[in-house]
């Protein structure tokens, strides 16, 4: 897989599979309803081709108006989907307002399922608000920055979130910005694991 990595923006050329697919149809729509977002967790590393599967994924949107949300809710229904933890657009809003999840996936399936959060931590909102903007066969969508990711996942601590952040840094080793990594990687209490894995 070719790539390129700069200004914020990664170019990433790759041949996209079901799940590619299903994951752009949604955050087009995302998009289409005017929502910041930003995909974290799992799906970045099996997107950048780590070989693995997942049955969420994991994406903050900013916070919404209840009247901003049920705009989206109809507009989900209107296409497709359904929310997989209740039918209640009152009960879903009340969910993010909460700090919970909704998971949201195409009507009559479980699999995958977006798992959608209002952002809560300083980092949260940090990752949102400075996206890393991804280009793929003309498509674009918005991930979490890989400086942050890499540590995030070491922090998680899971022997597929190590896994995962190994692959990411050997993947785009000597591209990353370390002081940034480095950064997170102390305020998330990870630098021995960051030393352990060799991504320090």
């Amino acid at each position: 897989m070719k790539f390129s990595l700069e200004k914020g923006t990664l170019k990433f050329d790759k041949t996209l599979n079901e799940l590619d697919r299903i994951v752009l149809d949604f955050l087009d729509l995302v998009s289409k309803s005017k929502i910041r977002y930003v995909i974290v967790s799992g799906y970045v590393a099996i997107f950048l081709g780590r070989s693995r599967t997942t049955e969420d994924i994991d994406l903050f949107i900013e916070k919404l108006s209840y009247r901003r949300f049920s705009l989206f809710f109809d507009r989900l229904i209107e296409n497709g989907y359904w929310i997989v933890n209740t039918d209640s657009k009152r009960e879903a809003f009340g969910f993010l307002e909460d700090g919970l999840a909704i998971r949201i996936a195409e009507k009559g399936k479980w699999i995958p399922n977006f798992e959608i959060k209002f952002p809560k931590k300083v980092l949260d909102l940090t990752i949102l608000r400075t996206p890393l903007k991804v280009i793929v066969k003309r498509r674009i969508f918005f991930m979490s920055p890989l400086e942050v990711q890499i540590p995030f996942k070491l922090w998680l601590g899971s022997e597929k979130d190590i896994e995962d952040a190994v692959h990411i840094s050997e993947l785009f080793k000597g591209k990353l910005n370390k002081e940034l990594m480095a950064k997170m990687s102390k305020e998330l209490k990870v630098e021995k694991w960051m030393k352990r894995y060799g991504i320090a």
